[in-house]
């Protein structure tokens, strides 16, 4: 009997011992995803919508990992340098440049955001061979639905992958009127 009792004793010990691993890493993998998510928000609030270029660049070096790289709708990747240029340039073009999350997913190492974005333009926007031609400024206002997905690692984003809609943008940039797309695309004389 005795005998029955330590097994039964030692099966209830290893079953609770289980169920309590289990919670554990349950708990763990949710704080990490959470701490993981906090993460791509602080992107948004502390980089990206951050109106001094210092505080940007501070939290940038904390958030992201120094071989950051950026996969662009373009089809290029960059690197921390270039992305913090494009913070400043961007910042220096729309200097009213907000995001704002919108709904973020976890899973695993990444880390899949959706957010709004948008400012006022306050200067010309320079040719981009093979991605945008020069668009003048007018002082228009846009915004934007984006969708980002990040990979993380060793406790900071890695990876970028970010698709936004260009042509939407190029309409409240004034680029073209979708209502007159031959002529404010080709001009007038082209569409004849």
């Amino acid at each position: 009997m005795t005998i029955v009792r330590g097994v039964s004793l030692a099966l209830v010990c290893v079953a609770v011992g289980i169920m309590v691993g289990f919670t554990l890493a349950r708990l763990a993998e949710h704080y990490r995803l959470e701490e993981n998510k906090a993460l791509v928000r602080q992107s948004h609030d502390r980089v990206w919508s951050e109106e001094d270029n210092d505080a940007a660049l501070a939290a940038a070096r904390r958030i992201y990992a120094k071989d950051f790289v950026v996969h662009n709708p373009a089809g290029g990747s960059t690197g921390f340098k270039e992305f913090f240029r494009g913070i400043t340039e961007n910042r220096a073009d729309f200097p009213d440049w907000r995001e704002k999350v919108e709904s973020m997913v976890a899973e695993g190492d990444f880390v899949a955001a959706s957010f709004s974005s948008g400012g006022t333009q306050t200067r010309d926007l320079a040719a981009q061979p093979g991605v945008q031609p020069f668009i003048p400024n007018k002082n228009r206002s846009v915004h934007l639905h984006e969708m980002e997905l990040f990979r993380v690692a060793n406790h900071k984003l890695a990876e970028v992958w970010d698709l936004w809609d260009d042509w939407e943008l190029y309409r409240q940039l004034g680029l073209y009127d979708p209502d007159q797309w031959p002529e404010s695309v080709c001009g007038r004389e082209r569409t004849r």
